[in-house]
């Protein structure tokens, strides 16, 4: 499918999609077994919303719609065996896929890019049987710069960055999974601002190979969906860890610890009245609220993070800063300049400031099982732009996995997320406590 062709007007209220297009992926999994669906209409059902809402939501760049349905119907005629056989995907702009073009967030510069191979995450995706149905926009150069892809609840409202389309056209019923990155906050805000489900895995749970690389530190792999089950089958299956385990039974005795940090003062006051709403909600059903006390260097942890991506991307932008200046948006040449001062004294120091971090979260951690804040400042923004990534980014820095959750709508009746933190290496452990948050708060990620 020519994306250029999805260009009909969309209507400022957003239509209601098909029951097949807004399955999860493990309710659709479940229709296939139980013979009541089929691989091609599943397909079918996305690429016919894609072309619905694409001309206004834009959260896709291409679409393979022949080779999708081929892929579906083969599995109609040969049967399924594997564990994601016929599950729709979309796979962000920024990995590369040998049977479509992966221009990187940046067509000016790389148009109709053509990788020779498959990531090492896609060529994953291909043997699990997911239908890839193409690739998903991405915003300005690939950073924290607005792109075309709008909020499919108000296309005035941004869909935030980088992976602004994956996050678009799951909460659009486009597709129940996509493959996306974050190196601060580019899985979870989008996911929260458009109302989907965003896990942000610990560092190399998933290899950052074949993929646009930020931050060596910082950039990491993860689903955006609609379900914590959806998060917990995609982990078990590009982990192959039987700890994800979404049959455990749920529990509401659970501890959890609150972090308000300095940046709850912007936050917008009706954003945190629904977030303490929903405390409150946790500990009717018998969770343990608590709120913590993190050290100083909590509060700073941000700018550590700013030298961090500064000085890589720098680095990783040299060849872009001095062959295509002309094509960079000012904003990025600003940003580059930024991380070209920083020295490699300064970026030691703030690996060591990271560290320190970590090291004292353990000690902090120890006696609740999550930690719990708003996943942003508010609802989204005007689409000039993404938003802030304050409550999220020191997540990225930190390692730790943290996923955030629909289940609330602000004043405007645009998503709110609620963003729930694990340790280090525990991200079976989140999610399984993500699925009882999920279970006690409910979850908006099907209104349409």
């Amino acid at each position: 499918m020519d994306i250029s062709s999805v260009d009909r007007p969309v209507t400022a209220k957003r239509p209601a999609a098909s029951r097949t297009a807004m399955l999860t992926a493990t309710e659709g999994l479940r229709a296939l077994d139980q013979g009541t669906l089929t691989c091609e209409a599943w397909a079918r059902a996305c690429l016919e919303r894609i072309e619905e809402r694409n001309g206004g939501v834009k959260a896709w760049v291409h679409v393979n719609a022949d080779a999708a349905l081929a892929h579906a119907r083969a599995l109609d005629r040969n049967g399924r065996s594997r564990l994601f056989d016929g599950v729709p995907l979309g796979l962000k702009d920024t990995i590369d896929t040998a049977d479509m073009p992966t221009e990187l967030g940046d067509p000016e510069i790389f148009p109709r890019r053509q990788p020779q191979s498959d990531a090492p995450v896609v060529s994953m995706a291909r043997n699990f049987g997911f239908t890839i149905l193409g690739k998903n926009t991405v915003s300005r150069h690939a950073i924290m710069l607005p792109g075309p892809a709008r909020n499919p609840h108000d296309l005035t409202r941004t869909p935030a960055a980088s992976s602004a389309g994956s996050g678009a056209a799951v909460a659009d019923f486009m597709t129940p999974i996509s493959i996306g990155t974050q190196t601060a906050g580019s899985i979870l805000r989008p996911s929260a601002f458009c109302g989907a489900v965003g896990f942000k895995p610990t560092l190399d749970a998933i290899p950052y190979v074949g993929i646009r690389t930020y931050s060596r530190p910082l950039d990491v792999i993860g689903p955006i969906c609609r379900s914590v089950e959806d998060a917990t089958l995609f982990m078990r299956g590009f982990t192959r860890d039987p700890r994800f385990d979404a049959t455990t039974s749920v529990r509401t005795d659970m501890r959890v610890g609150v972090w308000r940090t300095k940046d709850f003062d912007k936050a917008d006051p009706a954003a945190l009245a629904i977030f303490e709403d929903n405390l409150r909600k946790l500990e009717a059903a018998g969770a343990t609220v608590q709120s913590l006390v993190m050290p100083a260097i909590f509060e700073t942890i941000g700018e550590a993070q700013d030298v961090i991506m500064a000085y890589d991307l720098a680095r990783e932008y040299a060849d872009i800063k001095r062959n295509h200046a002309d094509k960079c948006d000012r904003e990025l040449i600003e940003y580059l300049e930024l991380g070209e001062s920083y020295s490699a004294d300064d970026y030691a120091r703030a690996l060591d400031a990271a560290d320190a971090c970590r090291r004292a979260f353990h000690d902090l951690a120890r006696d609740v099982d999550v930690l719990v804040m708003p996943s942003t400042l508010g609802e989204a923004p005007e689409a000039t732009s993404t938003g802030s990534s304050a409550f999220i980014r020191i997540w990225s820095l930190l390692h730790n996995p943290s996923i955030t959750l629909p289940v609330s709508r602000g004043p405007a009746g645009l998503p709110l997320g609620f963003q729930v933190v694990g340790c280090v290496k525990e991200d079976a452990r989140l999610l399984y406590w993500s699925r009882c948050i999920e279970t006690i708060l409910g979850s908006s990620a099907h209104i349409a």
